[in-house]
């Protein structure tokens, strides 16, 4: 899919959209452009003074560009917002330029220079839906939708009622981009302002002026930046109020993955989280090594449209608070057969963003990975592995909550809908809202009256065997049936087995076996042989029956969020933030027909 802008730059070096037929950013100064029309006409940064502590102020912005806006607001909030405050930035995108665009147009762009070097590590694939990247710390979350905004909208609308601070209508003049400018765009800005929100176009078309005021705005004409003689802005004239933050406190259960992506998230909006668990990585996400990397199909589907989606957050979140146990070595799936060879064709056929996946012939994949293959490969270029246990622990250090070291073994309601839980050593605590991040223990947890979910127990063994001088080249995660990760401190994991409806935690000499057998049966390459297991670990994914995680609201301040397979890491930080934005009522990362395919009520009768 060959989403990329038609873009050419000219000779001042300014990108000119050959769709349009327009410049992307002023050709005298594109930040001092900016500054004036979007943020000084949106009364910025002296609104962001009077945010409460942990408060979020919310940008949507119609036409992300260069990202020019995003950059500069990023910069000035880090710059003149109060510490303890976050920004949300929001904005919706048909032709996203690709990452070397994108460089080229930041030669101009100096006064922005730190923030848009760290901004390229985080750019994602340009691939449809919504994109959720977490920089500075998470002070700072872009949600970059890509697609027509006609489409998007209505996905977005239903959970952004009367949330946006300001609107920044950028996007190309209407005269020559009208598909933007529709009265479905205007009435979405009614809806998702409230009485204090604003506006800034660099437009002073009397169309956009006539359907801004039919909307519910008040609208002014302003001197416009340079040689534009009139700009437009103003404010929502109905009386509705922002629907504010929840914040009330929240026990998670569970020491895995999805419960420290989840504590991280919710902590960064200013929520007390307490964390009941016997130990901390201890299940599934114990590993010593795991793979992140999205599910891609030979068509498009619900669930590979979430994993690539999942994946961009995923590797941002990564970067950001784990970057000393994240390793973007890239992943590769060697054609080992006919059948696997014919299906890596079409998915590399033009079906996603070349940044996503690539399909690359013997010769070259043997060099990308390392270590001969002798086969075609796929790769997925910005893919990689990490450290898991480290992971988790750190991201729990970062979050910085209050750890309950024992089992929590029953829950049950209070009449003001509270929860009392129950632990192993007898003693119960008082929680207002519990979310269970427990994988397949899920159902001992849940109350008296509420249906079992159908998740199913998946016995996964992997064998970690010593390094070779053959295989100690090997540089990228290779996954044939099982997976190989790249030497960490002289050993590789090599795995998974996978018994389902199994959830024994005993090693077995016959899976180290198998786990060894079926990587030299795939590989066919001498570094695949005689290699010695040293140790091996089981642990048990936790599935669904239509393999989507099993996430969200189950019943009053009762929230779950499990079924994450075989590929927690990949969708955990989503599913996290996701998570995190119920419970606190912000703006989510998923399109409303996502949620409803991953919701934990999907399954009740």
């Amino acid at each position: 899919m060959n989403s990329n802008s038609s873009v050419q730059f000219n000779e001042q070096g300014v990108p000119v959209s050959t769709t349009f037929d327009d410049i992307y950013f002023s050709v005298d100064n594109g930040v001092d452009e900016s500054q004036y029309v979007f943020l000084a006409q949106n009364g910025l940064p002296d609104r962001w003074q009077t945010l409460s502590a942990h408060g979020c102020f919310t940008i949507a912005e119609t036409g992300f560009g260069t990202g020019l806006n995003f950059l500069l607001t990023w910069q000035r909030f880090l710059e003149h917002a109060p510490s303890d405050t976050r920004l949300h930035f929001v904005s919706f995108e048909k032709y996203p330029l690709s990452r070397s665009q994108l460089n080229q147009a930041y030669q101009l762009l100096k006064p922005v220079a730190e923030v848009s070097s760290e901004f390229l590590k985080h750019y994602p694939a340009p691939d449809p839906g919504c994109h959720r990247l977490i920089l500075s710390q998470g002070r700072v979350i872009l949600d970059l939708w890509i697609g027509d905004i006609n489409e998007l909208l209505p996905q977005w609308l239903p959970q952004a009622q009367q949330k946006v601070d300001a609107w920044f209508l950028d996007g190309f003049a209407p005269a020559k981009n009208p598909e933007m400018w529709q009265h479905s765009l205007y009435e979405a800005m009614s809806q998702a302002s409230y009485s204090k929100t604003t506006f800034a176009t660099f437009t002073a078309a009397g169309s956009v002026r006539r359907a801004l005021q039919q909307a519910g705005f008040l609208v002014s004409k302003v001197p416009g930046f340079g040689r534009k003689r009139e700009m437009l802005c103003g404010q929502y004239s109905e009386s509705n109020k922002l629907k504010r933050s929840d914040r009330r406190n929240v026990t998670i259960i569970g020491g895995g993955i999805s419960a420290a992506c989840t504590a991280l998230a919710l902590t960064r909006r200013g929520v007390d989280v307490k964390v009941i668990s016997p130990d901390i990585a201890d299940g599934a996400s114990g590993n010593p090594q795991g793979a992140v990397y999205p599910l891609l199909h030979a068509e498009h589907t619900p669930l590979s449209r979430f994993y690539w989606q999942a994946f961009s957050t995923a590797t941002s979140f990564y970067q950001t608070f784990c970057s000393e146990n994240w390793f973007p070595t890239g992943v590769m799936q060697p054609a080992f057969n006919e059948q696997r060879k014919t299906r890596y064709q079409r998915i590399a056929d033009n079906l996603y963003a070349k940044e996503s996946v690539n399909y690359l012939q013997p010769a070259e994949a043997g060099e990308k990975a390392g270590v001969p293959l002798g086969v075609p490969a796929l790769l997925y270029p910005k893919a990689g592995w990490l450290r898991p246990e480290a992971v988790v622990k750190s991201l729990f250090k970062a979050a910085g909550v209050e750890l309950v070291k024992a089992k929590a073994v029953s829950l049950k309601q209070t009449d003001n809908k509270d929860w009392n839980v129950l632990l192993d050593n007898g003693e119960s605590l008082s929680a207002e809202r519990v979310v269970i991040a427990t994988g397949h223990h899920v159902n001992s947890l849940l109350p008296q009256g509420i249906e079992a979910l159908p998740i199913q127990p998946v016995r996964g063994q992997v064998s970690l065997v010593q390094t070779t001088s053959k295989l100690s080249s090997l540089k990228a995660v290779l996954c044939f049936k099982g997976y190989l990760v790249p030497a960490d401190k002289e050993h590789h994991c090599v795995g998974a087995t996978f018994s389902r409806n199994n959830d024994s935690l005993a090693t077995k000499a016959e899976d180290n076996e198998e786990n060894i057998r079926q990587l030299t049966e795939n590989a066919q390459q001498p570094w695949a042989e005689s290699l010695d297991v040293k140790t091996a670990r089981v642990s048990v994914r936790a599935t669904s029956p239509d393999h989507q995680p099993v996430a969200g609201a189950l019943s009053d301040n009762l929230y779950i969020l499990t079924g994450l397979g075989s590929r927690g890491f990949t969708s955990a930080p989503v599913l996290g933030e996701m998570l995190a934005c119920q419970l606190t009522e912000e703006l989510m990362p998923l399109t409303e027909s996502a949620l409803r395919r991953i919701s934990a009520r999907r399954f009740q009768s």
